[in-house]
């Protein structure tokens, strides 16, 4: 099998795997499904930072030194750490979490009053989602994904499935309790918050022993894990301190002015340190752009974790304090600042450097990545305004919503989904199992969002019932959305791994084109069809080079989509083509 940039590493170690020797010595073999993720050569070099002139020398040499000998290629078990993580966080947001959020909306829109739903409830919600979709999201990707970025074994592996089961133990007790008006049960409250915590514990115990055991070079995004993992802590023992206060005082809301600032300090502190230390270790590769920039990388982090104590303590005593409440208004200028140094840092909407311009893959997953960051800049110019509109005025308070709704849905969500509907592919070895599903899904989410985001801001600045409507309508978008990705997900991970063709099927002789006939095969087969390509707009097809290496890795669905071009149309118009020489 002859190396080019876009051979795929699990169709190089099933041909010749003599070359598992080399991946191991970079520890990539087990960086996607059993043999190897899907991915091309150049692409996952340059995602792992491996120099791909280097890597290919070295696949070479053990080929030639394994002499065509026959050697098995060993069972590996698939590394499945994450899909309980993920499915549970799937089920959680499509019941208790945006299911009963677009359920509340519409109740608002109904009673054309934001304060017209049980406030329990809402935490209640909002615990299932910030603990239970993005938590469990998160912990599960982190458990899979840290040990191989920082390319060692997971430790303590065996503690995982004791962390899944007391998240989830602690997260079901406290969404169906914290609601529920009865005090002879109110005991369980506080046991969910310990379980929670218990899981918490084992799981920065088993990511910072993880991360310590690397020999690998500390790299800029060490840090941001680090510091995700103290905020985490700090908002477990928070979240400890809320739920005792709830079940000593025998109430079931907690205090807003203690939940409010708890809830940005977990965001900002745990979610975004993660997200952010993930995007600087990957973005550049999967966005095909240049490295990010250090020192602005590592101005943010120091402005982040100065500023987020601030947030929370002065936030939490504002209503108290005139010299919190002012130090409140002015500290939201550093992380709206910071937000917006972060996206220069990680150079998100640069140009490619067209590094990977030859490499055929999918790449559905970029606009993902980059419209959550757009979200992200929405959220920061909210975050900005709200100082000057009145502290505690029902223009900020929809204002306050807003800015929540454009960080977990706008910013996180459409970041999980991004990053998921890249790396779980990658994880199992095989494509998305629908693509036009993911458009679907990141055109509903956005949708929903957006009607969400300014509606709810037109509600605070008009009062106009109209805008009451929009609001209620928008979390259905997003329940269709987060529906349709939680069924392409959940199909992904339910696939075992695509095995390589036969030879023999690859040189049979075509009668008709298909959809997942590959290119070279046509032009091999029916030189006459390069017309037809180039008729097409498929003008890199005039070139042997591009022939004879994308041609055999693309297909004819693959590179429709690609170049935007009708696949029914195409494959009428080459069948025709075949046909008539025939």
């Amino acid at each position: 099998m002859e190396i080019n940039r876009n051979t795929i590493i699990k169709d190089l170690i099933e041909t010749n795997p003599e070359t598992l020797a080399v991946f191991k010595k970079y520890n990539l073999v087990i960086a996607g499904g059993v043999r190897g993720p899907n991915e091309p050569i150049a692409f996952f070099a340059k995602a792992h930072e491996v120099n791909y002139d280097t890597l290919v020398k070295e696949l070479n040499e053990a080929i030639e030194k394994g002499g065509g000998e026959h050697i098995e290629i060993p069972k590996f078990e698939e590394d499945k750490i994450y899909e309980k993580f993920i499915k549970t966080a799937i089920v959680l947001t499509l019941s208790v979490g945006v299911t009963f959020g677009a359920i509340t909306l519409s109740y608002i829109a109904f009673k054309l009053n934001f304060n017209s739903v049980y406030y329990a409830l809402i935490q209640a919600h909002g615990h299932a989602q910030i603990y239970g979709w993005v938590g469990l999201c998160i912990m599960g990707f982190a458990l899979y994904i840290i040990p191989r970025v920082k390319n060692t074994e997971l430790r303590h592996r065996s503690l995982a499935n004791i962390i899944y089961g007391f998240a989830i133990i602690g997260i079901s007790i406290r969404t169906v309790v914290q609601p529920i008006p009865y005090s002879s049960i109110r005991f369980l409250v506080p046991i969910s918050a310990i379980f929670e915590a218990l899981a918490i514990c084992l799981f920065a115990f088993v990511i910072l022993r993880t991360i310590l055991s690397s020999k690998e070079k500390t790299g800029v995004f060490d840090k941001y894990f680090k510091a995700g993992i103290i905020w985490f802590l700090i908002a477990t023992f928070m979240n400890l301190c809320m739920v005792f206060h709830l079940y000593r005082h025998a109430i079931y809301e907690i205090p807003r002015n203690y939940f409010s600032p708890y809830v940005h300090l977990y965001l900002f502190g745990f979610v975004l340190m993660f997200i952010f230390a993930i995007n600087i270790r990957t973005v550049y590769a999967f966005l095909d752009i240049k490295p990010v920039r250090e020192k602005v990388i590592n101005l943010v982090f120091l402005i982040l974790n100065i500023s987020i104590p601030i947030y929370y303590i002065t936030h939490m005593l504002a209503d108290k304090y005139v010299v919190a409440f002012r130090f409140s208004q002015f500290i939201v200028f550093p992380i709206g600042f910071a937000f917006f140094a972060f996206i220069y840092g990680l150079r998100i909407f640069e140009r490619s450097t067209k590094e990977l311009q030859d490499i055929v893959m999918d790449r559905s997953y970029a606009k993902t990545i980059r419209t959550a960051y757009l979200w992200l800049i929405v959220s920061a110019v909210i975050l900005l305004v709200m100082p000057f509109l009145g502290h505690g005025t029902e223009v900020q308070k929809r204002f306050h919503g807003s800015l929540n709704h454009a960080i977990t849905v706008g910013f996180i969500t459409m970041m999980i989904i991004g990053y998921a509907s890249k790396m779980i592919p990658t994880f199992k070895g095989i494509n998305m199992h629908s693509i036009k599903i993911s458009n679907l899904t990141f055109i509903l989410l956005n949708f929903g969002c957006f009607l969400r985001v300014f509606s709810q801001i037109l509600v605070g600045t008009s009062g106009k019932p109209v805008f009451y409507a929009v609001v209620g309508s928008s979390g259905w978008f997003e329940l269709a959305a987060l529906s349709l990705f939680g069924y392409n997900l959940w199909k992904t991970m339910n696939t075992t791994q695509e095995t390589k063709p036969s030879t023999t099927t690859a040189t049979k002789k075509l009668t008709e084109v298909t959809k997942d006939t590959k290119v070279f095969d046509v032009v091999d087969q029916y030189p006459e069809t390069l017309q037809i390509f180039l008729d097409f707009g498929f003008s890199q097809m005039s070139s042997p080079v591009m022939r004879n290496t994308m041609g055999r890795v693309a297909s004819i669905d693959m590179a429709t989509k690609m170049h935007n071009v009708d696949l029914d149309k195409f494959l009428k118009a080459l069948n025709d083509k075949i046909a008539a020489k025939s």
